[in-house]
C-alpha cells in the first residue's frame, strides 16, 4: 500500500495527502486542510475531536485515513507520530541521529553521493504540470512578482530575484527584515505573485507574511521540504526540495538546483525579449563605474 512508504520513510505523510486530494471526496478535503492548517498536528486528535474541527462526521475522518492506504485511524497516527519526529528535527536532534563520520576522502564520496541523490530526488518529483504552470507564472511581464525566504532560505530568493530581474519586469524581492515582510504586503493584491521558500523548521513570520498575501488575493507559490511548511494549505503551488545532508544542517543544495531549474526555463519561455532586456541592461550598466570610494559616477565624467 502507498501508505507504507511513509511507514517506510520513502515519502512523507504531507505528501501523500497531496497526492490523494484528487481521489478525496469534499467532506475529506475539510480534514487534510484542517490538518494541514495545525502543521499535521491535529492528527493527534482522537476521531471525534478531529471531526469536530473540520466540521465533519467521525466516520468522515476514519474513510479519510483509510483513503491513504492506512488500516484504520490508529494505524494513521502512528505514521504521522513517526513523520513528525522527522519534521521538526534541528540540527542539535540530527547530530544524535547522524551514525556516519566520514573524514578526508570518504567525507568527500559521502557529500557527493548525498548531493547527487538529493538534486535527484528533487527533479523527480516535481509534476511536470506543476512546474510548467509555475514558470507561465514567473514569465508573465503583467503580473508583478515577490519572492522572500525564512533565515537559512532567504538566499534562495535572493538569488532568484538577481536572475529573474534581469529577464523581466516588476520583480521584487521581500527582505527577510522586521520592516521589509509587513510592509511589502502593502502594494500585494490579485495580480501578484509570491514565490515563499520555507523548510523544516517553520518560521511563524514567513508562514503568517504568505497566509496574509493569499488572504489579499496573491496567488502563492511554495518551495519547501518532503514535510511540508504549513503554508502548503495556502499554496496554489507547491514544489517540494529534497534536504539530506552531510552536516546535522538541512542541504539548501537541491534548493539551489531548482532555482537555477527555473531560471534555465525562464530563459528558454522568454527567448529574445530577455536577451534584449539583459542587452538593455549591460548598455545601461557600460555608462556608469565606480570611483575609488565607491561612490558612482557617469562614465564620461572620470
Amino acid at each position: 500500500m502507498v501508505a507504507n512508504a511513509v511507514t517506510a520513510g520513502r515519502t512523507t505523510l504531507g505528501e501523500l495527502i497531496r497526492q490523494r486530494t484528487g481521489e478525496l471526496t469534499p467532506s475529506e478535503r475539510k480534514v487534510a486542510r484542517t490538518l494541514f492548517a495545525t502543521n499535521l498536528m491535529a492528527g493527534f486528535d482522537t476521531v471525534a475531536e478531529l471531526a469536530r474541527r473540520a466540521q465533519v462526521s467521525g466516520p468522515t475522518v476514519v474513510r479519510f485515513a483509510t483513503r491513504l492506504g492506512f488500516s484504520g485511524y490508529p494505524d494513521f497516527q502512528r505514521a504521522l507520530r513517526g513523520d513528525l519526529a522527522q519534521r521538526i528535527d534541528s540540527p542539535l536532534r540530527l547530530y544524535g541521529k547522524n551514525t556516519e563520520d566520514p573524514r578526508g576522502d570518504r567525507l568527500l564520496d559521502h557529500a557527493r553521493d548525498t548531493f547527487t541523490r538529493g538534486i535527484t530526488s528533487t527533479i523527480a518529483s516535481i509534476p511536470a504540470e506543476t512546474f510548467e504552470a509555475v514558470i507561465a507564472l514567473l514569465i508573465d511581464r503583467r503580473r508583478p512578482f515577490w519572492t522572500t525566504g525564512g533565515r537559512f532560505t532567504q538566499f534562495c530568493a535572493q538569488m532568484l530575484h538577481a536572475h529573474l530581474y534581469q529577464l523581466r519586469p516588476n520583480s521584487h524581492v521581500i527582505e527577510y527584515t522586521p520592516a521589509g515582510r509587513p510592509d511589502a504586503l502593502l502594494d500585494l493584491g490579485r495580480r501578484d505573485v509570491l514565490l515563499v521558500f520555507d523548510v523544516r523548521r517553520y518560521q511563524k513570520d514567513t508562514i503568517a507574511l504568505a497566509q496574509t498575501a493569499s488572504s489579499r488575493g496573491a496567488t502563492l507559490i511554495l518551495v519547501t521540504d518532503p514535510w511540508l511548511s504549513p503554508i502548503a494549505d495556502v499554496a496554489d503551488h507547491v514544489l517540494t526540495v529534497d534536504v539530506e545532508a552531510p552536516s546535522p544542517y538541512d542541504s539548501m543544495v537541491p534548493c539551489v538546483a531548482l532555482v537555477e531549474t527555473m531560471v534555465a526555463a525562464i530563459v528558454a519561455s522568454l527567448g529574445q525579449s530577455s536577451k534584449r532586456r539583459i542587452a538593455a541592461l549591460e548598455h545601461l550598466r557600460a555608462g556608469f563605474t565606480w570611483d575609488d570610494d565607491t561612490s558612482l559616477q557617469r562614465g564620461e565624467e572620470r
